[in-house]
């Protein structure tokens, strides 16, 4: 799929990335202007509950913005119970009831591309992006496989006791295969068909091998059943233990009181950071954009946040299949905080990105 396709799609409509790690290296305040990436619009929910003083979400793609105006639109108007069925989060006879209660509250275009979307409404929009809908196609085949041991994994509350059940029965040379296979570039460029997967991917690696050590770094030192992720990929749903801000009933009210303070841009990011003015923002969160840039295109990242940043101004960004490089012209401006980097890589419960954090020199 193009990049032209790929933008004029609904790819993410919920959390792949884990927002404690947003909270770690950004270290909001009420003073902060953020510039962040849209995604499915849980980034820009969950940096709110830290209460920013602003955030302008970014997306090229106006799809995700339409799905970052209806989770706003839905978190404002129903409560709690009505909010999360309408979403998906648990089941609901009365979507399409739900959804012409808050469409009159959104822009025209907004609402023209929703009344065509009436089966993703139905079904509950946050697990029918194409990332969703590709994670649970696999989290299928993975139940098909080993439902009982997958069933095993996620009852565990002691990781020591986890640990040894990875080690001994988790951990399976036919299993590593599968994922090798199921990871692949070839398997993803076909059914998820997402080119941050394959196009800037350096061409000896081994994406399902490297997801799969990840992952069992990841689960001899931490609770399966609280990464959001491991649950997506092997339960296709959320676990109840590990829901993002925007969904968690404790944190809801906070997020509902600060909606005013985001503004939605469709726009390429790194031509409005070229554009805007200096000292801008005082905080980037930049998602996992490498994956979708050569390295030319990563220096234009790194040099939009030097163009448009406060003196100070903190970033997170995070790589999965790239490993772009900071060029050594910037070091001694982008300050790196690699000892963060590393714990951020170590605790992230989305458990495969790598990091680059750290502030502008002041």
């Amino acid at each position: 799929m193009s990049i032209k396709a790929f933008i004029t799609t609904l790819n993410y409509a919920s959390c792949n990335e884990d927002w404690r790690s947003e909270w770690d290296a950004l270290k909001i305040t009420p003073d902060d202007r953020i510039l962040c990436v849209t995604g499915s619009g849980d980034r820009p929910l969950n940096l709110l509950y830290q209460n920013p003083g602003k955030i302008i979400a970014m997306d090229l793609n106006p799809i995700q913005n339409y799905l970052f105006r209806l989770k706003m639109a839905a978190i404002k108007e129903f409560q709690y119970n009505e909010y999360i069925s309408f979403l998906g989060l648990t089941n609901s006879g009365n979507r399409m009831k739900s959804w012409r209660r808050i469409r009159e509250n959104l822009p025209k275009d907004c609402k023209i591309f929703w009344d065509g979307q009436s089966k993703v409404l139905m079904k509950g929009v946050i697990y029918q992006g194409r990332w969703e809908t590709y994670l649970r196609k696999l989290a299928l085949i993975a139940k098909a496989i080993r439902g009982t041991t997958i069933k095993r994994l996620f009852e565990f509350d002691n990781v020591d006791e986890q640990r040894e059940f990875v080690e001994k029965r988790w951990n399976r040379r036919w299993w590593r295969l599968t994922f090798e296979v199921l990871g692949s570039a070839t398997i993803s460029r076909t059914f998820f068909k997402d080119p941050g997967f394959y196009q800037y991917v350096a061409g000896d690696m081994n994406i399902g091998k490297y997801i799969f050590e990840c992952m069992m770094k990841y689960l001899k030192n931490h609770l399966a059943r609280e990464s959001f992720m491991l649950s997506l990929m092997f339960n296709g749903n959320f676990s109840e233990y590990d829901l993002p801000p925007y969904l968690d009933p404790r944190c809801v009210e906070k997020i509902i009181a600060r909606l005013d303070k985001v503004k939605i841009r469709t726009a390429d990011i790194l031509q409005h950071m070229e554009n805007a003015r200096e000292n801008s923002f005082t905080k980037y969160s930049l998602s996992d954009v490498p994956s979708f840039l050569d390295q030319k295109g990563f220096e234009r990242l790194l040099d939009g946040i030097v163009k448009s940043g406060a003196p100070g101004a903190r970033f997170c960004i995070r790589q999965f299949l790239t490993n772009h490089n900071v060029p050594s012209r910037l070091e001694k401006i982008l300050i790196r905080e690699t000892d963060l980097e590393e714990d951020l890589k170590k605790s992230d419960r989305s458990f495969a990105y790598r990091f680059i954090v750290g502030h502008l020199r002041e």
